[in-house]
């Protein structure tokens, strides 16, 4: 009797724990099942134990676009602890996008990707890590999943909700300037690698405009920066495959994935300058602005040279009562003429 009495305490505590619980006898993966797999793979980073992973017998995992396994990768060597976690997902898809702030000893790191599920084991594990503002090309904050406005974290009533199609087209919108793009929240605000957009006040006039978007808005951020409209441009950067398959309609989520080819370019105004990455799309307003600056007289601090580059981008909008709420994008540089290895070539 002991002996049955602890079998059964033991498979009971494994039921519980189990992130495959919600996926008996290779059912779907419903939306704790998945947060369950998310929780597991963080926790095995932190264990650096990736052998703890219920890996499928063969498996598709990328770290910074670089395939490898687990056990290879740098995050399994790395991660210290876990913070601010905040998930898109998609049962239907048996998708969990993640986005967390990764502590590597005394620093943070940006941590996002994407995870899939297949017969209750992970079978692709796509994942990114971002540094700084050097390694995403755009404004950086690890710990931007703990600073998210509020149109991205309240909870929608049915009726607010947009339907599986209306995500689904508004997500392809974004790297499809052919697909229509849904109208814009007025309290829209765009967030690069986990940070407000702000924008010095004159490259905001002059930018903006030149994108398809229209002058600042009057807010100002606590730093004395101006916000950057929300919207899709039509001279958005564009990628014909890019994927869009993960979409929360609970959250009113949608997650696409492309690759953005461009230049990495200096940016003027601060001291020591900056750089930032630049689409192809949108290199000539920025080129023109930044001719503008240099010729002023007032920048002389020594610039990058304007450098080819390519990102892996994965970009979220928030769409709720038929409009778009919040825009969240997320990068990661790589070479120049680079792929995705998640798309054919």
């Amino acid at each position: 009797m002991r002996l049955l009495y602890v079998w059964l305490t033991t498979t009971l505590a494994l039921l519980v724990l189990s992130p495959t619980t919600g996926a008996v006898g290779g059912g779907a993966c419903d939306r704790s099942c998945l947060q369950g797999f998310a929780d597991q793979t963080l926790a095995s980073m932190i264990a650096h134990d990736a052998g703890s992973l219920p890996l499928a017998q063969e498996y598709l995992a990328t770290e910074n676009s670089a395939p490898s396994a687990p056990g290879l990768m740098v995050v399994w060597r790395t991660a210290s602890a876990v913070k601010n976690r905040f998930y898109v997902i998609d049962p239907t898809s048996e998708q969990i996008f993640l986005i967390g702030t990764l502590s590597e000893g005394s620093t943070d790191a940006l941590l996002y990707g994407r995870i899939k599920v297949h017969k209750a084991h992970i079978s692709e594990l796509e994942l990114y890590t971002s540094h700084s503002r050097g390694q995403g090309g755009f404004q950086f904050s690890a710990d931007g999943a703990a600073n998210f406005p509020k149109a991205w974290t309240d909870v929608l009533a049915p009726e607010r909700r947009a339907s599986r199609a209306e995500l689904l087209q508004a997500g392809r919108s974004i790297f499809d300037t052919t697909v229509p793009a849904p109208d814009i929240g007025a309290a829209c605000v765009i967030m690069e690698d986990g940070k407000i957009v702000g924008e010095n006040a004159d490259v905001a006039k002059s930018v903006a405009p030149s994108a398809g978007g229209s002058a600042p808005p009057a807010m100002l951020n606590p730093d004395g920066t101006v916000q950057i409209p929300c919207g899709n441009p039509p001279i958005r950067p564009v990628d014909k495959k890019a994927r869009t398959t993960i979409i929360d309609e609970e959250q009113g989520i949608v997650v696409s994935l492309a690759v953005v080819h461009g230049m990495v370019e200096p940016y003027v105004i601060t001291e020591p300058t900056e750089s930032a990455f630049v689409p192809n799309s949108l290199l000539q307003p920025y080129t023109d602005l930044l001719k503008t600056q240099l010729a002023s007289g007032k920048y002389h601090a020594p610039a990058l040279r304007p450098t080819p580059a390519t990102q892996s981008v994965a970009e979220l909008h928030r769409i709720y009562d038929g409009k778009l709420q919040g825009l969240l994008m997320l990068h990661s540089t790589g070479a120049p003429g680079s792929h995705s290895p998640w798309v054919s070539p």
